[in-house]
């Protein structure tokens, strides 16, 4: 039960959902190793093709090794839409997730920053009804601000509330620091709305921190790491 709480609880806290993919010609493909507390628990891959102003993700995330050996975890999804000066416009996102006890099917359409929901899973009395959600973002599209490339004038300016189809959270990065060719971004993930009395009483603002590398002019992800409820969550470029 411990190492089914870690996976559920690191999947989660992002609301991450990931699609499978394959690779294709002009397709940028990312890999990462996720640890909690120095152990392996799964893989996140993730491919965006970028055309004009237009994105698309496709992602797969799955729980590996020891812990894969005991639960078997996997998040699938996609997200499409557009972006304009660091900002972002989702118009399509689904996930397809298998807790290995639960499989669950959702899909948001955007229409004038307002999304709407279909989804297999039953919902909670106390998940934000998505009519009132406008103009967030969705979780994949969230993931893929924090971790793509950051520019040498003025990085690591993201603010973002995101909306995962019940949940409501911000991600914000408050500092940069440049040291040779080296970058660290620091940022808080707080939870808004759509949590149960219980979880918000567990804690409702997480820290993390975004590791850069420069390469030619750009700073390229190489690390992400985040406090959570069940130790240090990392996810390591490979």
């Amino acid at each position: 039960m411990y190492l089914r709480n870690i996976i559920y609880h690191l999947f989660f806290i992002f609301g991450f959902a990931c699609y499978a993919y394959s690779a294709a010609a002009g397709v940028s493909q990312y890999k990462y190793n996720v640890y909690i507390s120095g152990l392996k628990v799964g893989e996140f891959e993730y491919a965006v093709n970028e055309k004009g102003s237009g994105y698309s993700l496709r992602a797969l995330m799955r729980s590996t090794g020891i812990v894969g050996a005991f639960t078997k975890y996997s998040y699938e999804g996609l997200s499409i839409g557009r972006k304009k000066e660091r900002r972002f416009f989702p118009q399509i996102y689904s996930e397809n997730s298998d807790t290995g006890k639960r499989k669950s099917k959702k899909e948001m359409v955007y229409k004038n920053g307002i999304p709407s929901l279909t989804q297999s899973e039953e919902r909670k009395n106390y998940w934000l009804q998505p009519k009132t959600q406008k103009n967030t973002i969705d979780p994949l599209t969230a993931i893929y601000a924090l971790l793509s490339d950051q520019p040498f004038s003025k990085p690591c300016k993201q603010n973002m509330t995101v909306y995962d189809g019940a949940r409501r959270y911000a991600i914000k990065l408050i500092s940069a620091q440049i040291e040779d060719d080296k970058m660290s971004c620091k940022g808080i993930f707080t939870r808004l709305g759509g949590y149960s009395e219980k979880e918000m009483s567990k804690g409702t603002e997480f820290p993390f921190e975004l590791q850069f590398s420069k390469q030619d002019n750009i700073f390229r992800i190489d690390r992400f790491v985040m406090s959570t409820l069940l130790g240090r969550a990392s996810f390591i470029r490979q």
